[in-house]
């Protein structure tokens, strides 16, 4: 933890003026610093996950500013599938369970996407894609092993940041 030393005379104007000079300094300095830890622990976020989608193309994992920090964006079409798994193989366990239902106004659970949709799993126990019969898909975890991958790295990029 740095410490910073500022040199105040309560009496003198000048001297209260330099200092509130000084600590504005330190605090962009600060903030300056703030951005790049958090800019830092996004691009570990986000190649933790896209290494966890896999290279195929059916995610897309980015990092893009938002007001308060970075958000990791994943991207396509069989993002939920990939991150949560399918059919017999959906993880209801997983940190992100909660938050997808509330904002995606959708279940996770076995069966949830085809009670919507195509019926096959949730009527059959299986569905039928390229040909190929299905009764699950495992789950990638991406943003889980983001957040992972993250904690594991903080205090690195805490040390690279702010020195």
């Amino acid at each position: 933890m740095a410490y910073h030393l500022v040199d105040l005379d309560p009496f003198d104007p000048a001297s209260v003026r330099n200092a509130n000079r000084e600590m504005r300094r330190l605090l962009r300095e600060f903030d300056k610093k703030v951005d790049v830890f958090l800019a830092d622990i996004a691009v570990i976020g986000q190649k933790a996950a896209q290494g966890a989608y896999g290279g195929g193309g059916a995610v897309t994992v980015t990092v893009q500013p938002i007001d308060n920090g970075y958000a990791i964006i994943a991207n396509g079409d069989a993002v939920v599938f990939l991150e949560f798994g399918a059919g017999d193989a959906v993880d209801q366990s997983d940190r992100y369970v909660s938050v997808v239902e509330a904002e995606g106004g959708f279940d996770i659970r076995p069966g949830s996407w085809s009670e919507q949709n195509a019926h096959q799993y949730s009527t059959l126990g299986y569905w039928i894609f390229g040909g190929q019969k299905y009764t699950e898909v495992q789950p990638r975890n991406g943003m889980q092993v983001a957040y992972e991958a993250i904690m594991q790295d903080m205090r690195n990029a805490a040390q690279r940041a702010f020195g």
